[in-house]
């Protein structure tokens, strides 16, 4: 055999092996892609249910977080209107009757027990009622020695008594602050139907 003969053969023969190789890689990268296009969609299809169920706990809790402001909102509102009510008290009472809101400030300070002191009031309670309460007080209290002190306190309404240095409080806010606890439930029922 002549040289171009085994060369032809030779390259005859690599053509075959080279195309068996190149045909076995062809087959063998279109397993290895669609092996890896399988494992793609897994992944995504997992991202995408992981996805699905964070949103959804995302948006639950979200919800439950908006629930419980909401609930804290109606609660501090609520609590707004109990705490104006007992405010709107607190100017009924400083704005009653000269007569009745003086027989209102006797029965205060009848309750202390004391038959005599310094009454304390605001400036304007000082003005409109103050001589008329101690007057009052003088002529109903056995041995009474009640007079109007010269100084004031930014008390809203009610009066205090002052014997030396102890002031018994009959100022409206304190006896509103008193019965607030026992009145709280009450208001709430009433405003709310709770």
């Amino acid at each position: 055999m002549g040289i171009e003969k085994i060369t032809s053969k030779i390259m005859s023969e690599a053509e075959t092996v080279a195309g068996s190789i190149l045909s076995e890689a062809d087959s063998g990268s279109d397993a290895i892609i669609a092996e890896a296009r399988e494992k793609a969609e897994a992944v995504v299809s997992e991202a995408r249910e992981r996805g699905a169920a964070d949103k959804v706990r995302t948006v639950n809790r979200r919800e439950a977080v908006a629930a419980i402001d909401g609930r804290k909102l109606i609660l501090a509102r609520k609590q707004e209107m109990i705490a104006d009510c007992f405010d709107g008290a607190i100017g009924q009472i400083a704005s009653m009757d000269k007569d009745r809101y003086v027989e209102f400030l006797a029965g205060i300070v009848k309750s202390t027990g004391s038959t005599g002191g310094e009454l304390v009031f605001n400036e304007k309670d000082a003005a409109e009622v103050g001589l008329q309460l101690a007057e009052k007080l003088n002529r109903e209290t056995e041995g009474g020695a009640f007079s109007v002190s010269d100084e004031t306190e930014p008390i809203r309404g009610g009066v205090l008594l002052k014997n030396g240095q102890v002031y018994v409080s009959g100022s409206i806010e304190s006896l509103v602050d008193e019965v607030k606890g026992e009145l709280t439930a009450e208001v709430a029922k009433v405003l709310f139907g709770e």
